[in-house]
């Protein structure tokens, strides 16, 4: 224990400001925006996941890590997923898992659109 202490005394401050979790909740959104960049707000439950541009939803748009997902500002911790390979629509025009694809994304379609993964 006194090792760590000795390590939080020698942190400059905005760092072992960083370091300490709030102990207060924060204000859940009465307009659906939310993060840093909006009076710090947090999501409702209706509306989990905090987008990087500050807003509340509920689509991969919003709760996609690889989207932006604000975890601090989420309703709940878990708000925020990783993409799910096969099954995560693409947010970002890549597919798949070679080429420009790291994600896994599948290709949108519906049954006036089809479309389909290049192999690069």
């Amino acid at each position: 224990m006194l090792p760590q202490l000795a390590t939080l005394l020698l942190l400059p401050l905005g760092a072992l400001a960083a370091a300490v979790v709030p102990l207060t909740p924060r204000a859940v959104s009465p307009d659906m925006t939310c993060g840093s960049a909006n009076s710090r707000y947090t999501c409702p439950s209706e509306a989990k996941c905090c987008s990087k541009y500050g807003y509340c939803g509920t689509t991969e748009d919003f709760c996609l890590t690889t989207a932006g997902c604000q975890t601090a500002y989420s309703n709940t911790t878990s708000a925020c997923q990783p993409p799910k390979s096969g099954v995560s629509l693409s947010i970002d025009g890549t597919c798949g898992s070679t080429g420009a694809g790291k994600n896994g994304y599948r290709c949108p379609g519906n049954a006036t659109v089809t479309s389909c993964c290049s192999a690069s």
